[in-house]
């Protein structure tokens, strides 16, 4: 592998990793990021293209950043993933016929999407056909079109556009976690939306978007308790949320409308897991991998495996198969990157698997 740059363009930053491939392990050569303003990004989407092509260059700049090999991630709703189960055939045969198939399941006009597919795996059903599993990805091409359109403002043309789902399953191989048995879910939470990947096998199994991030706790803050938005960021780390129990029951007015949030995303969580488990013959998903800016709020994560009933434990990428290298950082400021550093390193891992 060459020396890749991953670009992760949040809602509340944009963030970018460059790894360095070759005779062993993959190297986290650098790191840097920059602030958006609120606004800028919402919900995965680029509102303002031209903050975001300003933080963009100033991300190059501080950061000393490759303008090739770039691969940048999306993730937002107007990302559709599907899995479908179709007779075999070659991928080549796949690919010419994925319009024509694609149409039955993704809900955006083919003319305006952008396409592609990740084969998962070859199966043979009760009768003897042969089948082959496939993971359709659908982009709105005005979305995609205006990330290239910022990118090309800051000189760099990326030579892929990545799903950050996708990402995330390269990060997460990548350090080292076991993911040969059973389902395990890998719940993101962002500033602006909350991803949910289900992986199987080290392969992607279920992907869908929840429009709710961090942002939307502290906007919930906000309004309960008439304060500006800096200053409910501020207390919404300090309030947290209730670790189990019932939140109506709880005192404290900011921490209660905090907790009834959380419940909010955890529902959307245990549905696509059902979901996912009614689809896939009952599947249990066994465990919980967290990152994300917003799972910094105080005890979220311990809601959400209490709540759903299973372990929940953090992503970091320094412990397993890629190295770290001379980052310029401390221990205390790696540690304070690492809930955003997974999707970043997973595009920088493009072409690797």
């Amino acid at each position: 592998m060459a020396t890749n740059v991953g670009l992760d363009i949040g809602t509340s930053a944009v963030r970018a990793a460059v790894v360095q491939g070759g005779k062993g392990l993959p190297v986290l050569k650098r790191y840097g990021q920059v602030s958006l303003p609120v606004g800028a990004v919402s919900a995965g989407e680029i509102v303002e293209p031209d903050t975001v092509r300003d933080a963009l260059t100033q991300l190059w700049k501080t950061a000393k950043l490759p303008r090739k090999h770039v691969i940048v991630g999306i993730a937002n709703q107007r990302v559709i993933v599907r899995r479908i189960d179709i007779p075999y055939m070659s991928e080549e045969e796949f690919r010419e016929s994925l319009a024509y198939r694609a149409a039955e399941y993704i809900p955006i006009p083919i003319e305006e999407a952008i396409l592609d597919f990740v084969p998962l795996e070859e199966f043979t059903t009760p009768d003897g056909e042969a089948m082959l599993s496939v993971l359709v990805v659908a982009a709105q091409r005005d979305m995609a079109n205006t990330v290239l359109e910022v990118l090309s403002g800051v000189g760099v043309n990326p030579m892929a556009i990545d799903l950050q789902a996708l990402a995330l399953v390269r990060a997460v191989v990548g350090v080292g976690i076991d993911l040969s048995e059973g389902a395990r879910a890998i719940v993101t939470i962002g500033a602006g939306v909350t991803q949910l990947t289900i992986v199987k096998a080290a392969s992607v199994r279920f992907v869908r978007t929840v429009p709710i991030g961090g942002e939307t706790f502290t906007r919930t803050l906000a309004e309960t308790l008439s304060v500006d938005f800096q200053n409910a960021e501020r207390q919404k780390r300090r309030l947290g949320v209730l670790p189990d129990g019932d939140p109506s029951e709880e005192s404290d007015e900011g921490r209660k409308a905090l907790t009834l949030e959380a419940d909010t995303l955890i529902e959307e969580v245990r549905g696509s897991i059902e979901y996912y488990r009614s689809e896939s013959g009952g599947e249990r998903v066994s465990s919980i991998l967290i990152s994300g800016n917003g799972a910094r709020l105080p005890h979220l994560a311990n809601r959400l495996g209490v709540s759903l009933g299973v372990p929940v434990e953090p992503v970091r990428v320094d412990q397993g198969t890629i190295r770290i290298g001379k980052l310029g950082m401390s221990e205390s400021e790696l540690a304070q990157v690492q809930p955003v550093l997974p999707v970043a390193v997973g595009l920088a891992l493009w072409g690797e698997t």
